[in-house]
Protein backbone atom coordinates (compact mmCIF):
# COMPACT_ATOMS: atom_id res chain seq x y z
CA UNK A 1 0.00 0.00 0.00
CA UNK A 2 1.23 3.72 -0.77
CA UNK A 3 2.88 5.02 2.11
CA UNK A 4 0.68 8.49 1.99
CA UNK A 5 -2.70 6.07 1.66
CA UNK A 6 -4.53 4.10 4.05
CA UNK A 7 -7.23 1.45 3.62
CA UNK A 8 -9.64 4.04 4.20
CA UNK A 9 -8.55 6.21 1.29
CA UNK A 10 -8.84 3.53 -1.07
CA UNK A 11 -12.35 3.35 -1.38
CA UNK A 12 -14.85 4.19 -3.96
CA UNK A 13 -16.98 7.20 -4.30
CA UNK A 14 -20.20 5.05 -4.45
CA UNK A 15 -23.93 5.38 -3.33
CA UNK A 16 -24.21 5.32 0.21
CA UNK A 17 -28.43 6.22 0.04
CA UNK A 18 -30.07 4.29 3.84
CA UNK A 19 -30.74 0.89 1.61
CA UNK A 20 -26.72 1.07 0.70
CA UNK A 21 -25.78 1.32 4.03
CA UNK A 22 -27.85 -1.64 5.49
CA UNK A 23 -26.22 -3.77 2.28
CA UNK A 24 -22.49 -2.92 3.20
CA UNK A 25 -24.01 -3.38 7.01
CA UNK A 26 -25.48 -6.62 6.50
CA UNK A 27 -24.60 -8.09 3.21
CA UNK A 28 -22.12 -10.52 4.07
CA UNK A 29 -25.25 -12.54 6.10
CA UNK A 30 -25.83 -13.92 2.19
CA UNK A 31 -22.50 -15.49 2.05
CA UNK A 32 -23.72 -17.84 4.97
CA UNK A 33 -24.60 -21.49 3.43
CA UNK A 34 -28.03 -21.69 4.61
CA UNK A 35 -28.65 -17.75 3.56
CA UNK A 36 -26.92 -18.10 0.36
CA UNK A 37 -29.38 -21.30 -0.66
CA UNK A 38 -32.34 -19.19 0.48
CA UNK A 39 -31.15 -16.44 -1.50
CA UNK A 40 -30.53 -18.31 -4.40
CA UNK A 41 -34.22 -20.05 -4.66
CA UNK A 42 -35.70 -16.28 -3.90
CA UNK A 43 -33.54 -14.34 -6.26
CA UNK A 44 -32.81 -17.21 -9.18
CA UNK A 45 -35.35 -19.91 -8.85
CA UNK A 46 -34.54 -21.08 -12.39
CA UNK A 47 -31.00 -21.45 -11.87
CA UNK A 48 -28.54 -18.79 -13.48
CA UNK A 49 -28.48 -19.70 -16.91
CA UNK A 50 -31.60 -17.60 -17.89
CA UNK A 51 -29.87 -14.37 -16.69
CA UNK A 52 -27.33 -12.02 -18.13
CA UNK A 53 -25.14 -8.99 -17.99
CA UNK A 54 -22.58 -7.56 -19.90
CA UNK A 55 -20.26 -4.92 -19.11
CA UNK A 56 -18.66 -2.91 -22.23
CA UNK A 57 -15.42 -1.58 -21.78
CA UNK A 58 -15.51 2.48 -22.62
CA UNK A 59 -11.66 2.40 -23.74
CA UNK A 60 -11.62 -0.38 -25.71
CA UNK A 61 -9.92 0.09 -29.09
CA UNK A 62 -9.81 -2.73 -31.41
CA UNK A 63 -7.83 -2.34 -34.97
CA UNK A 64 -10.22 -0.69 -37.33
CA UNK A 65 -13.19 -0.26 -33.70
CA UNK A 66 -12.50 2.59 -31.76
CA UNK A 67 -14.02 2.61 -28.04
CA UNK A 68 -17.70 3.18 -29.31
CA UNK A 69 -18.19 1.16 -31.91
CA UNK A 70 -18.09 -2.04 -29.69
CA UNK A 71 -20.96 -1.01 -28.04
CA UNK A 72 -22.87 0.16 -30.35
CA UNK A 73 -22.63 -2.30 -32.36
CA UNK A 74 -23.97 -4.35 -30.07
CA UNK A 75 -26.90 -1.65 -28.89
CA UNK A 76 -28.22 -1.34 -32.22
CA UNK A 77 -28.28 -5.06 -33.33
CA UNK A 78 -30.73 -5.52 -30.45
CA UNK A 79 -32.61 -1.96 -30.41
CA UNK A 80 -33.28 -2.52 -34.44
CA UNK A 81 -34.94 -6.17 -33.07
CA UNK A 82 -36.75 -4.73 -30.66
CA UNK A 83 -40.87 -4.76 -30.86
CA UNK A 84 -40.88 -2.17 -27.62
CA UNK A 85 -38.43 0.30 -26.47
CA UNK A 86 -39.05 2.67 -23.87
CA UNK A 87 -36.57 5.18 -22.18
CA UNK A 88 -36.00 5.69 -18.84
CA UNK A 89 -34.20 8.08 -16.25
CA UNK A 90 -31.93 6.75 -14.36
CA UNK A 91 -33.21 5.43 -10.94
CA UNK A 92 -30.16 5.39 -9.67
CA UNK A 93 -28.90 8.80 -10.18
CA UNK A 94 -32.12 10.27 -9.78
CA UNK A 95 -32.42 9.03 -6.14
CA UNK A 96 -29.26 10.08 -5.21
CA UNK A 97 -29.42 13.09 -6.57
CA UNK A 98 -26.22 12.50 -8.46
CA UNK A 99 -24.44 15.70 -9.74
CA UNK A 100 -21.59 14.15 -11.72
CA UNK A 101 -24.47 12.97 -14.80
CA UNK A 102 -27.88 13.31 -16.19
CA UNK A 103 -30.73 11.49 -14.64
CA UNK A 104 -32.00 11.67 -18.35
CA UNK A 105 -29.39 9.37 -19.76
CA UNK A 106 -30.94 6.01 -18.09
CA UNK A 107 -32.02 2.68 -19.68
CA UNK A 108 -33.22 1.64 -22.57
CA UNK A 109 -35.70 -0.88 -21.82
CA UNK A 110 -36.60 -3.58 -24.86
CA UNK A 111 -39.46 -6.36 -25.45
CA UNK A 112 -42.87 -7.41 -24.40
CA UNK A 113 -41.72 -6.39 -20.82
CA UNK A 114 -41.50 -2.74 -21.80
CA UNK A 115 -44.79 -2.46 -23.28
CA UNK A 116 -46.10 -3.52 -19.96
CA UNK A 117 -43.80 -1.16 -17.63
CA UNK A 118 -46.55 1.49 -15.91
CA UNK A 119 -44.91 4.16 -16.37
CA UNK A 120 -46.25 6.21 -13.92
CA UNK A 121 -45.02 4.16 -11.13
CA UNK A 122 -41.24 3.43 -12.26
CA UNK A 123 -38.40 2.73 -9.55
CA UNK A 124 -37.10 5.69 -7.74
CA UNK A 125 -40.04 7.95 -9.23
CA UNK A 126 -38.36 8.37 -13.01
CA UNK A 127 -39.98 9.01 -15.82
CA UNK A 128 -40.42 6.99 -19.09
CA UNK A 129 -41.61 7.40 -22.62
CA UNK A 130 -41.51 4.88 -25.61
CA UNK A 131 -39.72 5.86 -28.38
CA UNK A 132 -38.49 5.15 -31.65
CA UNK A 133 -35.73 3.30 -32.57
CA UNK A 134 -34.12 6.17 -33.93
CA UNK A 135 -34.37 8.06 -30.90
CA UNK A 136 -32.95 4.92 -28.73
CA UNK A 137 -29.84 4.85 -31.03
CA UNK A 138 -29.40 8.51 -30.38
CA UNK A 139 -29.52 8.03 -27.02
CA UNK A 140 -26.93 5.71 -26.59
CA UNK A 141 -24.23 8.00 -28.26
CA UNK A 142 -25.29 10.87 -25.82
CA UNK A 143 -24.64 8.43 -23.12
CA UNK A 144 -21.15 7.30 -24.33
CA UNK A 145 -20.20 10.47 -25.06
CA UNK A 146 -21.13 11.48 -21.47
CA UNK A 147 -18.47 8.71 -20.24
CA UNK A 148 -21.21 6.50 -18.90
CA UNK A 149 -20.51 2.54 -18.51
CA UNK A 150 -23.03 0.40 -21.00
CA UNK A 151 -24.26 -2.80 -20.33
CA UNK A 152 -26.44 -5.22 -21.65
CA UNK A 153 -28.90 -6.91 -18.62
CA UNK A 154 -31.32 -9.32 -18.87
CA UNK A 155 -32.12 -10.27 -14.88
CA UNK A 156 -34.65 -11.06 -13.23
CA UNK A 157 -34.49 -8.82 -10.34
CA UNK A 158 -34.67 -6.07 -13.35
CA UNK A 159 -38.10 -7.66 -13.87
CA UNK A 160 -38.93 -7.69 -10.43
CA UNK A 161 -38.63 -4.27 -9.81
CA UNK A 162 -40.18 -2.62 -12.84
CA UNK A 163 -43.10 -5.14 -11.88
CA UNK A 164 -43.08 -7.06 -15.10
CA UNK A 165 -41.76 -10.66 -13.57
CA UNK A 166 -44.60 -12.37 -15.96
CA UNK A 167 -42.41 -11.10 -19.16
CA UNK A 168 -39.01 -11.52 -17.76
CA UNK A 169 -37.74 -13.58 -20.70
CA UNK A 170 -38.76 -11.04 -22.74
CA UNK A 171 -37.35 -7.90 -21.72
CA UNK A 172 -33.79 -6.43 -21.42
CA UNK A 173 -31.89 -3.37 -21.27
CA UNK A 174 -29.02 -1.57 -21.63
CA UNK A 175 -28.06 0.87 -18.93
CA UNK A 176 -25.55 3.53 -18.77
CA UNK A 177 -23.56 3.44 -14.84
CA UNK A 178 -21.59 6.02 -13.60
CA UNK A 179 -20.03 4.49 -10.08
CA UNK A 180 -20.97 7.05 -7.76
CA UNK A 181 -24.67 5.93 -8.07
CA UNK A 182 -24.95 2.57 -10.07
CA UNK A 183 -27.04 0.08 -7.37
CA UNK A 184 -24.33 -2.97 -8.58
CA UNK A 185 -21.91 -1.27 -6.66
CA UNK A 186 -23.51 -3.15 -3.50
CA UNK A 187 -23.17 -6.65 -4.96
CA UNK A 188 -19.54 -7.01 -3.60
CA UNK A 189 -20.67 -6.89 -0.15
CA UNK A 190 -22.97 -9.81 -0.42
CA UNK A 191 -22.27 -13.43 -1.97
CA UNK A 192 -20.63 -14.48 -5.03
CA UNK A 193 -23.53 -14.93 -7.33
CA UNK A 194 -23.77 -12.21 -8.99
CA UNK A 195 -20.37 -13.44 -10.83
CA UNK A 196 -22.37 -15.81 -12.44
CA UNK A 197 -24.21 -13.26 -14.67
CA UNK A 198 -22.06 -10.50 -14.78
CA UNK A 199 -19.28 -11.18 -17.03
CA UNK A 200 -16.38 -9.45 -18.48
CA UNK A 201 -15.78 -8.91 -22.48
CA UNK A 202 -13.54 -12.37 -23.08
CA UNK A 203 -10.11 -10.95 -24.16
CA UNK A 204 -10.27 -8.05 -22.67
CA UNK A 205 -7.91 -7.34 -19.35
CA UNK A 206 -6.61 -4.05 -17.66
CA UNK A 207 -3.20 -3.25 -17.18
CA UNK A 208 -1.72 -0.97 -14.86
CA UNK A 209 2.11 0.08 -15.83
CA UNK A 210 4.09 0.19 -12.48
CA UNK A 211 6.54 2.88 -14.25
CA UNK A 212 4.13 5.46 -14.11
CA UNK A 213 1.87 4.34 -11.26
CA UNK A 214 2.85 6.68 -8.54
CA UNK A 215 -0.03 5.03 -5.88
CA UNK A 216 -2.43 8.40 -5.64
CA UNK A 217 -5.24 6.30 -5.31
CA UNK A 218 -7.48 8.20 -7.99
CA UNK A 219 -8.67 4.79 -9.75
CA UNK A 220 -9.90 3.11 -6.60
CA UNK A 221 -12.53 6.12 -6.49
CA UNK A 222 -14.34 4.71 -9.24
CA UNK A 223 -13.91 1.09 -8.97
CA UNK A 224 -17.42 -0.53 -7.73
CA UNK A 225 -16.46 -3.73 -7.73
CA UNK A 226 -13.56 -4.55 -5.94
CA UNK A 227 -11.09 -4.60 -8.76
CA UNK A 228 -8.24 -3.12 -7.29
CA UNK A 229 -5.89 -3.62 -4.70
CA UNK A 230 -2.04 -1.80 -3.42
CA UNK A 231 0.44 -3.52 -4.09
CA UNK A 232 3.71 -1.92 -2.96
CA UNK A 233 2.95 1.52 -3.79
CA UNK A 234 1.06 0.44 -7.00
CA UNK A 235 -2.29 -0.17 -8.10
CA UNK A 236 -3.02 -3.75 -9.12
CA UNK A 237 -5.92 -5.60 -10.81
CA UNK A 238 -7.81 -8.54 -9.05
CA UNK A 239 -9.67 -11.10 -10.10
CA UNK A 240 -12.50 -8.95 -9.38
CA UNK A 241 -12.33 -6.65 -12.54
CA UNK A 242 -14.21 -6.56 -15.32
CA UNK A 243 -12.69 -4.07 -17.47
CA UNK A 244 -14.99 -1.45 -17.63
CA UNK A 245 -12.03 1.15 -17.95
CA UNK A 246 -13.38 3.78 -15.24
CA UNK A 247 -10.12 3.51 -13.99
CA UNK A 248 -8.16 3.93 -17.51
CA UNK A 249 -10.27 7.08 -17.61
CA UNK A 250 -9.16 8.54 -14.41
CA UNK A 251 -5.69 7.76 -13.88
CA UNK A 252 -4.11 11.30 -13.79
CA UNK A 253 -0.64 9.43 -15.24
CA UNK A 254 -2.23 7.53 -17.49
CA UNK A 255 -0.66 4.02 -16.35
CA UNK A 256 -3.89 2.51 -16.46
CA UNK A 257 -4.97 0.88 -20.22
CA UNK A 258 -7.28 -1.52 -21.23
CA UNK A 259 -5.48 -4.25 -23.31
CA UNK A 260 -7.47 -6.16 -25.86
CA UNK A 261 -5.87 -9.94 -26.79
CA UNK A 262 -5.26 -10.15 -30.29
CA UNK A 263 -5.14 -13.47 -31.04
CA UNK A 264 -9.44 -13.46 -29.81
CA UNK A 265 -11.13 -12.54 -33.24
CA UNK A 266 -13.60 -9.21 -31.84
CA UNK A 267 -16.13 -9.99 -34.24
CA UNK A 268 -16.50 -13.70 -32.75
CA UNK A 269 -16.98 -11.80 -29.18
CA UNK A 270 -19.43 -9.77 -30.12
CA UNK A 271 -21.36 -12.94 -31.75
CA UNK A 272 -21.00 -14.88 -28.88
CA UNK A 273 -22.48 -12.07 -26.44
CA UNK A 274 -25.44 -11.54 -29.20
CA UNK A 275 -25.66 -15.44 -29.52
CA UNK A 276 -26.42 -15.63 -25.43
CA UNK A 277 -28.87 -13.20 -24.81
CA UNK A 278 -30.63 -14.51 -27.66
CA UNK A 279 -31.05 -17.91 -26.46
CA UNK A 280 -32.81 -16.49 -23.09
CA UNK A 281 -34.52 -13.56 -24.47
CA UNK A 282 -36.99 -12.37 -26.98
CA UNK A 283 -37.33 -8.98 -27.12
CA UNK A 284 -39.34 -8.72 -30.64
CA UNK A 285 -42.89 -8.37 -28.90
Amino acid sequence: MSKTLKKKDLKPNERNSPLMQKVKKYGWLTRLPILKQRFRKKHHPRGFDVEAAQIIPINLRVGDYDSEVIPLKLMDYFIDKAGTIVIVQCPCRKTVGCKNHSIDLGCVWMGKGAANLDLKKLPGMAEGRIATKEEAKAHARAALKDGLIPALGKLRGDAVAYNVLEYEDEFMNFCFCCSCCCVTAGMKYGNSDYKKHIKRMKGVTMHTDPEKCVGCGECFKVCIYDGLKMVKGKTTHTDNCIACGRCEEVCPEGAISTVFDETVDIDKVVEEIIERYEKIVDISG
